[in-house]
Parts: structure tokens; sequence; C-alpha cells
């Protein structure tokens, strides 16, 4: 086969044309510090690098989701804490009583204060995070809570938020599974206690207006219920304990995968510069080399193969 002058010049300028997409491609890499600049450099890498942004937004509103929930728990908490400690003065004035007074001065003094702590304990339950009320479910229209029975006009809706992959937490605890110890649900859904604390409050305050002897029953009667009231209250808080350590558990996990996340996307896209610089180095030889070689090759002739 013979081989022409211009087959000698195609190929010449092919492989300048090749080492020189070859550098253009390391300037790109060297520039933009990617090694993905387009889906056809990697179609696998860049695949993988979609999926890990796809994970990344969902972790970000994950976040965000355990944000707006522990916030909502975190009042809720405090007013779970506002309620017992008000029970504990409630039980401790029932004691009071309960052993006997007989002085009417006391008595109305007691009474008093008894409707100021139910009135207290409504307002705990009426308890807003920024413009929802923690403990009415999805009704947000008016206070869940009144002073006079039912006491309760929420619901026992689930308010709910997806805090990691195929993971949801409650945030919210329907108010009448607190402070009245009932549900509207079928079958009942009453975790923490039956108590209707604020009806006991009642009892016991027209127990102790009645000052006789029959009101020293109901007296004894609704000192034992206001003590049940109690642990229903702390059960709450159990409750709420425990979901604020699973936010707090699942926003570790959370920032762990997408830390490994990040650390593998930037194993995938980011350029080692100090290996590009000598394939860079070595490209820019390769192609100077190359341009000396073909300048050379193409200024011979047919005069050059002559014998002198």
């Amino acid at each position: 086969m013979r081989i022409t002058q211009n087959m000698t010049s195609a190929n010449s300028l092919y492989n300048i044309q090749q080492q020189r997409a070859s550098l253009d491609k390391l300037q790109e890499l060297t520039a933009t510090g990617n090694n993905i600049n387009q889906p056809s450099d990697d179609p696998i890498g860049a695949n993988t690098l979609l999926d890990i942004g796809d994970q990344l937004k969902a972790n970000t509103q994950f976040a965000s989701n355990i944000t707006k929930a522990n916030t909502f728990l975190q009042m809720t908490s405090n007013a779970l804490q506002g309620m017992s400690d008000t029970m504990h003065q409630v039980t401790q004035l029932a004691d009071t009583v309960a052993n006997g007074i007989n002085d009417p001065t006391t008595t109305q003094s007691i009474v008093s204060q008894l409707q100021a702590l139910k009135q207290t304990m409504v307002d705990m339950g009426n308890t807003q995070s920024g413009d929802q009320y923690v403990f009415g479910g999805a009704k947000n229209s008016a206070p869940p809570f009144s002073v006079t029975s039912p006491y309760y006009s929420g619901d026992e809706t689930a308010l709910k938020v997806e805090i990691g992959q195929s993971a949801n937490q409650q945030m919210n605890i329907p108010g009448n599974q607190v402070l009245t110890g009932s549900s509207t649900s079928v079958p009942a859904n009453t975790p923490y206690g039956t108590t209707n604390i604020l009806d006991s409050i009642d009892k016991l305050i027209t127990a102790v207006q009645s000052n006789d002897v029959s009101s020293a029953v109901g007296i004894t009667a609704e000192t034992k219920n206001l003590e049940n009231g109690v642990t229903q209250i702390n059960n709450a808080q159990t409750d709420v304990a425990l979901r604020i350590n699973r936010l707090s558990n699942t926003t570790s996990l959370n920032t762990n995968t997408s830390n490994t996340l990040q650390t593998i996307a930037g194993n995938i896209q980011n350029v080692d510069y100090a290996k590009m610089a000598v394939e860079l180095s070595q490209q820019q030889t390769a192609l100077q080399a190359s341009l000396t070689t073909t300048s050379k090759v193409m200024q011979l002739s047919l005069l050059n193969y002559i014998p002198a």
C-alpha cells in the first residue's frame, strides 16, 4: 500500500485534533472543577449525582419538617409542665379540704383558688404554637377548651409530618386525651388515662361549697381522681419527651446521611487538581510535539526523496 502525502497530512491533522480535544477537555475540567459537566461525560456517574441530589433535597425538607415538629412538641411540653405544676397545687388544696375546714372564709378562699387553677388549666389547654392550638387537633378557628362542660371542642386529628424516608411523626396530642380523659374515636383512644380533670375540679369545688357531711365523700373521691389526673398528665409528658427524643435521633441520622451523600458526590464530581495538573502538562507537551513533528513532515516534498 502506497502512503501518499495526503494520507500523511490527514493522519497528522487527525492526531492533532484528537490531542487538541483531549487538551480542551482537561482545561474544561480544570476550569469548572467538575469531572462531569454534561451527562455524556459519565452517564452512570451523572445518574448517581442526580439521585444523590434528590436525596439531599429530601433531607433538607425532612430537616424543615423536624424543626416544625420539634417547635410544636416543645410548646406542648411547656404546656404540659404548666398543667403538671398547676395540678400539684390543686391536689394540695384537695388534701387540705379533705382534712376538714370549718371556717367559711377559708372555704371561700380555697374555692376561689380552685376556680383560678381550673382557669389556668384551661389556659394551658389553649396554648398556641404560632397561630395553631397545640391541643386542638385540626380545628383552629376557636380555642379548644372552655371552663364549662363538655370542656373540649377540638378534635382528634393526628397532625403528622414526614421526618425521613417512609418515617412519619405525629406532632400533636388531642387535648381531650389529656384533660378530659375521653375520646371520640371508636374504639376509644385514651392512652394516658380516663380522668376528666376539669370535671373533677368542678365537682371538688361543689363539694367544698356544700361543706356538709356528704361532701366529705365527694372530696375524697375527687382527690383520688385528681391524683390520677396528675399521673395522666405525666404520661402525656413522657410521650412528648419520647417524640422529641426521636426527632433528635432522626436529625442526627439525616445529618450523617447527608454528609455521607455529599462525600460520595464529591468523590464522583470533584476534580483532583494535583492529578489534573500533571495530565494537563503532559497533554500540552504531547500536543506541542505533534505540532512540531507535523510542521516538519508537511515541509517535505518529492524532492526530499530523490537521491543527491
